[in-house]
């Protein structure tokens, strides 16, 4: 049996990106013959297909060498993980719960004002996904940090 050789993050990072490269090449090279063979058809349709289609290689290469890396790395790296996920992510959670609560109480207008204040009408999908992503990510971060200048 052959033991599996430890990937580095530099090195988890440098194929993840390039598989991500050669995912969204094979997108373009889709949406580039469906426009040549016909020119007349949806060009939003077949950009969001390529879009899903990019979006779903690069996180299935994405999944796949952080299940690789997660298994090369050592046990204070892993806790150092999971804590910052369990603390940093439900804390940036708690911030989102309240936005919610807040968006209840008024009636949908603090998330309208919102909209207004960003300029994002028309976009307000991609905006609840940052408000629920950025506070956890954040939160995690910041978690990280904490651990590792708390265990060194």
């Amino acid at each position: 049996m052959s033991k599996e050789k430890k990937l580095s993050f530099a090195g988890t990072l440098a194929r993840v990106m390039g598989f991500s490269l050669i995912g969204s090449l094979a997108a373009l090279t889709l949406v580039m013959v469906v426009m040549l063979i016909q020119p007349q058809s949806d060009k939003t349709q077949v950009l969001t297909i390529a879009g899903l289609i990019s979006g779903v290689l690069i996180m299935g290469a994405a999944m796949l060498y952080s299940i690789r890396w997660w298994r090369g790395v050592d046990e204070a790296v892993r806790q150092a993980h999971s804590w910052a996920w369990y603390w940093g992510g439900s804390s940036g959670l708690a911030f989102v719960g309240i936005f919610y609560v807040v968006s209840v109480f008024t009636q949908g207008a603090a998330p309208q004002r919102l909209v207004e204040i960003l300029n994002v009408a028309g976009r307000e999908v991609e905006l609840g996904v940052g408000i629920a992503t950025i506070p956890m990510l954040l939160g995690y971060g910041i978690a990280w940090g904490i651990w590792w200048l708390r265990h060194r």
